[in-house]
């Protein structure tokens, strides 16, 4: 639960209570002299986390409103905030304080703003809340959102927050059908992590402003409009909003992201339809310390809930949850958990009662791709499964490095763009559907599920292929064998439903696989991780070599670089990665982070590397791992390598196959990338120019920047480099400066 945290002391080196903590004792900000730490302490505050309570008090949380508060904090907004009212992304989010009675929208504007940091690109964030979630939310996070934040910098203050749960209790009618060890991925991470959403949004907002990026709080969007493209470079035209001094103001950007919640404004401007159903369930949460005899760490109650509602039912059917209080909910606990019994044994932190919707977006984009929706903008459903925050960071993981592409001009925005949508409105359909039926199944309902437009024009059909439910317990423990089989690994995030697309191309039959394939694996699948070494003195997993926001990662798998697999690795060689191939066209190594996995001890390396039919391999500054483990847990065996023939997987900046070939096919892998990739004259240069109001502009992609008549060269990262020595280093330093200003 999110409450203030005592005094705490580490004297002894680890954690102890304490009577007085010293990050607020005065002495501790004076010297020996009297003389004043340069240091001052920022304000505090320890405001409730709950408007509702029980008979044990209230619950507080202390909160820092500099460093979390953006443009509210009761200092004002650093000196070097100076938003450009031109940008690449604007994003518009929804207000995070808690609400007791309403399902709000989860982070997923501040995962798209952390991931466009990261690749350069310029944005501005607004949110109607003045503060970050305090309390209550999503708590559980899958494998692959933990995956994700590895790849973004932030994994550690995450997965270490909280415990592993990896047990699964179900009791109906207060007898126990089942309890056991919950399934786990083959990731590093293996199950669900405990940490709450209020702190997750506190680590991002820690994160963008290391980025020199505030949430501009208490702001709105108030209208927008779609210019022509052939107009000007940046057709989304905004008029944002400050609450408090209503005091409007107007943002041009090139794309807009919708990431404000359910009653998206957005979405409900460009007329997309929010298909599914309101359910008559309601659910509700209290978050705070309890007492129970119950002797296990998780569980879930198969147990009717009706009479509460019923009891708060008005004339004409409409429930009023705002007079359901926490004693009858925990009365309503009671009856699930008997015959356990739980009681208060705190105050508590979050209580929230809400009506479950279940319902998707037609369409996650605009039709010109200007305008794309995530998060609850673009899909809602219940608790069960975790998928709210979750899904959030695999929207967020998906869009946010294709509009990095384009806002950079290096990707083409109708090649590109749609597979958004076509990726993950199915992952959405799914998730409300297999969420949908847990909830039916837990609540002893059968209420269809909700009606869902599929791929084109079919309805969606997922989990109607369940077995019957007829009350008996051997027909309850079918139906969840069934389920967990079909949904284990979806539910921990590694799993998804794959659909064509041009970053996903469709896998040709070949015969019924008689022909074999460069790699078992099938496009639009997770690349997995195994454990490789990296040097004689550490080892680790394959994705500690895959970071970038927004780069390609080209996995070479040479076996031991001897024997016929050797000239076929030196063909791609040649072939991709030479001064004419596909690699140097498309951006470089600011595009592609080329990884060789070999089958040989660290010290070998450099002698299999050493002739010239391998020199652009070497030329590339490849990362090369070692693959040093037995041949049935090794990387090779996990990917399904011919050692004679070698392989080549391209795998996408968010970490799902792309494509794979046989190393002397580079053609197939060029043609992939050719079709929504810009190629890069000069190595991967592009133009940009600073405009008389002091911000960068791209303006094709001939390599160079005008700056007071003189030519600055300019990479993908947004580094400027001397042209032939015709400047000095404070030009360099300067176009840089306004580079990071925008």
């Amino acid at each position: 639960m999110a409450t203030t945290v005592p005094a705490q002391t580490w004297k002894t080196g680890f954690v102890m209570p304490s009577e007085k903590p010293t990050w607020n004792n005065k002495e501790f900000y004076t010297s020996e002299k009297g003389e004043r730490a340069h240091y001052i302490i920022p304000p505090v505050k320890e405001p409730l986390t709950s408007t509702v309570h029980n008979s044990l008090g209230l619950n507080a949380l202390r909160s820092w409103p500099t460093i979390y508060n953006g443009t509210e904090s009761p200092h004002g907004a650093p000196d070097w905030w100076d938003p450009s009212d031109e940008v690449d992304v604007l994003i518009c989010g929804v207000e995070s304080v808690l609400r007791v009675f309403a399902k709000i929208a989860g982070p997923f504007g501040l995962e798209v703003a952390l991931s466009l940091a990261r690749q350069g690109v310029s944005f501005r964030i607004i949110d109607k809340a003045e503060t970050p979630l305090l309390a209550g939310r999503a708590d559980a996070i899958q494998p692959r959102s933990l995956e994700y934040l590895e790849n973004w910098g932030l994994v550690s203050e995450i997965a270490e927050e909280g415990p592993l749960l990896n047990h699964t209790a179900m009791f109906k009618d207060g007898t126990k059908m089942l309890y056991g060890p919950t399934f786990l991925s083959d990731s590093r991470y293996r199950g669900l992590h405990v940490i709450s959403q209020g702190q997750i949004e506190k680590i991002y907002v820690r994160d963008l402003m290391r980025h020199r990026a505030l949430v501009e709080r208490c702001t709105v969007i108030d209208s927008f409009e779609i210019r022509s493209e052939r107009e000007c470079s940046h057709p989304v035209l905004a008029t944002i909003k400050h609450t408090k001094s209503g005091r409007l103001r107007t943002v041009k950007a090139k794309y807009l992201v919708g990431a404000e919640g359910a009653a998206s404004s957005i979405r409900k401007q460009l007329q997309i339809p929010f298909d599914g159903t309101t359910t008559d369930i309601h659910w509700g949460i209290m978050d705070c310390k309890f007492e129970s005899d119950y002797p296990y760490i998780t569980t879930f109650g198969a147990e009717r809930v009706k009479e509460l509602v019923e009891d708060h039912r008005e004339a004409g059917g409409r429930v009023d949850i705002h007079s359901i209080t926490a004693e009858e909910v925990l009365e309503q606990t009671n009856r699930v958990f008997a015959p356990y019994t739980v009681k208060f044994a705190s105050s508590l932190s979050w209580f929230a009662v809400w009506k479950i919707s279940e319902r998707v977006a037609r369409s996650f984009s605009s039709p010109d791709f200007r305008v794309h929706l995530g998060g609850d903008a673009a899909h809602v459903h219940s608790v069960l499964g975790a998928f709210g925050l979750n899904s959030s960071i695999f929207d967020a993981s998906n869009l946010s490095w294709k509009l990095g592409l384009c806002a950079r001009n290096l990707a083409n925005p109708h090649a590109i763009l749609p597979s958004y949508d076509t990726e993950r409105r199915l992952f959405a359909n799914r998730v409300i559907r297999t969420s949908g039926a847990y909830l039916r199944f837990i609540c002893g309902t059968n209420i269809p599920l909700a009606p869902l437009k599929g791929q084109g024009d079919e309805p969606e059909t997922y989990m109607e292929d369940m077995p019957p439910l007829d009350g008996t317990r051997e027909g309850d423990l079918a139906w969840c064998g069934a389920f967990f089989e079909k949904n284990a690994n979806f539910l921990l995030g590694v799993d998804v439903p794959r659909t064509s697309s041009t970053v996903c191309p469709p896998m040709h039959d070949d015969n019924n696989n008689k022909i074999p394939r460069p790699i078992s694996i099938i496009n639009g699948a997770r690349a997995p991780s195994p454990r490789v070494c990296f040097e004689q003195s550490k080892t680790g997993y394959l994705y500690d070599t895959m970071v970038g926001a927004s780069r390609f990662h080209l996995l070479i798998f040479g076996s031991d670089l001897q024997g016929p697999v050797r000239d076929r690795v030196a063909t791609f060689s040649q072939q991709a990665l030479g001064p004419k191939g596909f690699v140097a066209r498309y951006g470089g190594k600011q595009m592609f982070n080329v990884v060789l996995v070999l089958k040989a001890l660290p010290d070998e390396s450099a002698a299999l590397l050493a002739d010239a039919d391998l020199m652009f391999l070497k030329e590339t500054a490849a990362t090369v791992v070692y693959d040093d483990r037995a041949p049935d847990q090794d990387a090779h065996y996990w990917y399904g390598i011919n050692h004679a023939r070698g392989a080549v997987v391209a795998v996408r900046p968010d970490l799902w196959v792309g494509m794979s070939i046989w190393p002397e096919e580079c053609r197939a892998m060029e043609d992939y990338f050719s079709s929504f990739l810009v190629e890069q004259r000069n190595g991967g240069f592009g133009k940009l120019d600073i405009r008389s109001n002091g911000f960068l502009h791209d303006d094709g992609l001939d390599g160079q920047m005008n700056l007071k008549g003189k030519e600055v060269f300019v990479d993908p990262n947004g580094r400027a480099e001397h042209k032939k020595n015709q400047h000095s280093n404070e030009d360099v330093k300067a176009v840089n400066g306004k580079i990071r200003g925008a």
